[in-house]
């Protein structure tokens, strides 16, 4: 009977000693892009950090997947073909659902959904997009509202950009008449000083044409995709969504995606 009883709590020991050296689990590592220059959805402070609601429902999602994220900064119109380069494992950039995106790469269920609107001086368009004929529109180039805009808006000459501070620097400095964009970081624009003589101009864009919502963008096949829908899932209902956009947009904005599931 004794030795029954070391015996036991020598194995008891053992595997006590066995845990404590293999120790917690190890985080999956993993490099997430984003474009930091879309505020409020991602900007880069003074300091290289990023900041805005897609950072931080990022790490979230991050958190709750096991995942050890590290973030790089990608230009949007080269994001798909350097996913595609594993160049880095997500694009976490208000990358918009569309059949042709799916076609090269796997989608997370949609995270936000936003309308897009025309942003141009006060009464300077009218009717849109009849008025848009013959101008400028400063568009990101390869986004949605590019594409949209090159099908869709008759005789506009289309100027693509790499990020919307380029492409508000333009507007304000007379070489674009307007810009296309999606409508929270153009109201974003219109809340800062050099914003105050523009306006949305016209309806919002809710065109199916325009993608069902943004998702985070894996490679085709990528097993991880199953993580990120689950870490959103929990995000939405355990309320962390409704914090952060309480914390990154004006009251009353609800940019919620799950309708879409």
């Amino acid at each position: 009977m004794a030795f029954t009883l070391v015996c036991t709590r020598r194995l008891a020991l053992i595997a006590t000693t066995v845990l404590a050296l293999a120790g917690p689990a190890v985080a999956e590592p993993v490099v997430m892009a984003t474009e930091a220059s879309f505020p409020p959805f991602s900007r880069t402070e003074a300091d290289g950090s990023f900041s805005g609601f897609e950072i931080d429902l990022g790490n979230a999602v991050c958190e709750r997947a096991g995942f050890d994220c590290t973030w790089v900064k990608q230009d949007f119109d080269g994001a798909i073909a350097a996913l595609l380069a594993e160049k880095f494992d997500i694009i976490f950039s208000s990358m918009s659902i569309k059949p042709e995106r799916q076609r090269v790469a796997d989608f997370s269920v949609p995270y936000y959904s936003v309308a897009s609107a025309v942003f141009a001086e006060k009464g300077a368009l009218k009717d849109v997009p009849a008025d848009l004929g013959g101008r400028k529109l400063g568009v990101y180039g390869g986004s949605t509202q590019d594409q949209y805009a090159r099908a869709n808006f008759a005789d506009v000459d289309i100027r693509p950009y790499e990020n919307i501070d380029q492409m508000s620097a333009d507007l304000v400095a007379g070489r674009i008449d307007a810009m296309f964009v999606e409508s929270l970081p153009g109201q974003e624009f219109l809340s800062r000083p050099e914003g105050a003589p523009y306006e949305l101009a016209g309806d919002l864009f809710q065109d199916e044409a325009l993608g069902a919502g943004a998702g985070a963008m894996l490679r085709k096949g990528d097993a991880r995709k199953a993580k990120v829908d689950a870490a959103l899932k929990a995000i939405y209902a355990d309320g962390t969504f409704d914090e952060l956009q309480k914390k990154w947009f004006v009251e009353g904005t609800d940019v919620k995606a799950d309708h879409l599931w």
